[in-house]
């Protein structure tokens, strides 16, 4: 039976985030699906893709798009490489893509229910209950928090739906998982809609 998250006191949240990070670990090697849904004032309109996140470790991640096209990033320890369909591959420094540094920490530490290493990375303050709860990451580090603001992870009992990610440009992007992935996003999808999705309600 899970331990319930309800009937925080402002000096047992610490405690309670760290009991349900605990109860996210999942062993490795995990496989979910996912549908990142990106915006930007750069673009007319969301760029929505899709596809698989694998986890093999703390420091391994790959990201598989599949749809609407065919790429593959993965991660290795401080290693970066790129491969899409019909372009050259490439190779950068982790440390260059504060974005994908974010999800990797978070969403290692989260599989592997390692609260004391998410908060080696990120501020964590967590609200909600059970049915719907939230955890707010923000980086420590001054030069991380230039490009990457925030992450916000949003969940119910021992799954997390979705992660979103703000930039320190306003860019912003969420990332279904697993069964809230399930359901097709509309091409003029808003962001206030997905956040809907993600706490557990309803919108496209």
């Amino acid at each position: 039976m899970l331990a319930p998250l309800t009937a925080w006191s402002a000096g047992q949240t610490d405690q309670s985030a760290d009991t349900l990070i605990g109860r996210l670990a999942k062993p490795a090697p995990a496989t979910v699906s996912f549908t990142e849904v990106r915006f930007s004032k750069l673009l007319r309109a969301p760029l929505i893709v899709s596809g698989d996140l694998g986890y093999s470790g703390p420091e391994s991640l790959d990201r598989r798009v599949t749809t609407p096209y065919r790429e593959h990033t993965s991660i290795r320890g401080e290693s970066v490489k790129v491969e899409r369909e019909g372009e050259k591959p490439r190779s950068f420094a982790l440390k260059h893509a504060p974005e994908l540094r974010g999800l990797l920490s978070g969403f290692s530490a989260m599989l592997s229910g390692d609260a004391a290493s998410l908060r080696k990375t990120f501020d964590v303050e967590m609200s909600g209950n059970d049915d719907a709860w939230t955890l707010k990451l923000t980086p420590t580090d001054t030069k991380a928090r230039r490009r990457l603001q925030q992450i916000e992870v949003n969940g119910h009992q021992s799954d997390p739906r979705c992660f979103s990610m703000t930039t320190a440009d306003g860019a912003s992007s969420v990332l279904l998982l697993g069964a809230t992935a399930a359901e097709p996003v509309a091409a003029d999808v808003t962001l206030v809609a997905l956040q809907r999705r993600c706490g557990g309600g309803q919108g496209t």
